[in-house]
């Protein structure tokens, strides 16, 4: 199949399977004329691909597991290793979220800011006034692979 059918068969878009191929998660074919070709096995990888990005595991780390997990002999201590690494920094990015939670907390506190919670006015309705815009986009994408 061509890329567009695997994008479409998998929900995965064309410019991610190009990615893929790129950090050799992925290794289609290629006709004469140079277009990729995947086999059927190709879309069982892309979507074990989406899942273990879901879990959060890096395309690094992706490489190294998808030759165990297509092993008809796992290795379950590899495994075991790699999911407990990845657990273990997601708890510590979520510890650091927290934190970071707190210390904004304090400060809007300290600040004398209230939480915005849009309630109704006196006698009225609900609060018409737009919402306040999210802060800008924060450039330390905790989260980078």
């Amino acid at each position: 199949m061509r890329i567009g059918e695997l994008s479409a068969r998998s929900g995965v878009s064309a410019r991610s399977l190009r990615y893929y191929e790129t950090q050799r998660l992925l290794s289609p074919g290629r006709t004469t004329g140079g277009q990729r070709v995947y086999s059927e096995e190709q879309l069982g990888f892309v979507l074990q691909i989406q899942e273990l990005f879901r879990a959060g595991f890096c395309s690094s780390v992706i490489q190294e597991l998808l030759p165990v997990l297509g092993s008809s002999r796992r290795d379950a201590e590899e495994l075991r290793s790699a999911f407990d690494a990845a657990e273990a920094r997601l708890e510590s990015e979520k510890e650091s979220i927290e934190a970071e939670l707190l210390a904004l907390n304090a400060m809007r506190l300290r600040l004398g800011l209230a939480p915005d919670t849009r309630v109704s006015l006196q006698g009225g309705g609900h609060d018409s006034s737009p919402a306040a815009a999210p802060a800008p986009f924060d450039h330390r994408d905790r989260r980078l692979r």
